[in-house]
């Protein structure tokens, strides 16, 4: 998918759609390690435009603002990956700088684009945008609640909004190696 832009963005080290760019066994581990390894194969794919910089008084910052605290794995991409500066990586999604991150009604107050699903938009105060898609086609976030979405990342923007992954190792799982469940919403159709 999008092959033309993997092309003009990072020439020298494509990966295989399916296939992770980094040891896929980290995803099934708990701590820093997968996040660490992500942060330095996208600094290998991209030094010019990729620089870490996640600190954590930029965490508590953001807790604090949406009274929420962070999913540990997503805490920990945020404390060892997260991009200084956006940064669009060679399949097209643009993840976004810590200070950048907000809830889905800060970043879309008239509703975000698409179908609206009553199960994310119960708790959108809850749910942070990480990740859009070609500059938001669409976007992804995750729920920081203490119900059972706890954790889960979900499309928004879609058709309908809906959630695609269980966790966030799962959704980058997926985001690496470019499957397209992430693109769609639960009825199958394709992301506007």
């Amino acid at each position: 998918m999008f092959g033309w832009l993997r092309k003009g963005r990072h020439p020298a080290k494509p990966h295989r759609a399916g296939i992770p760019p980094i040891d896929a066994t980290l995803f099934d581990q708990g701590g820093d390690r997968l996040f660490k390894a992500l942060a330095r194969f996208w600094a290998s794919s991209d030094p010019k435009s990729y620089s870490p910089g996640c600190a954590e008084v930029q965490i508590k910052a953001l807790e604090e603002r949406y009274s929420i605290c962070l999913p540990d794995d997503f805490r920990s991409y945020l404390l060892n990956a997260a991009p200084r500066t956006r940064y669009m990586d060679d399949i097209g999604t643009q993840w976004w700088a810590a200070d950048e991150i907000k809830s889905i009604p800060d970043e879309c107050p008239d509703g975000p684009p698409g179908r609206l699903n009553d199960e994310i938009e119960h708790e959108k105060h809850a749910y942070l945008i990480f990740s859009d898609y070609l500059i938001w086609c669409y976007a992804w976030a995750i729920c920081c609640s203490d119900g059972p979405n706890r954790g889960k990342v979900a499309l928004i923007g879609g058709l309908p909004d809906a959630i695609v992954a269980d966790s966030f190792r799962q959704f980058l799982l997926l985001e690496l190696t470019d499957d397209f469940s992430i693109h769609q919403g639960a009825g199958g159709g394709i992301a506007p």
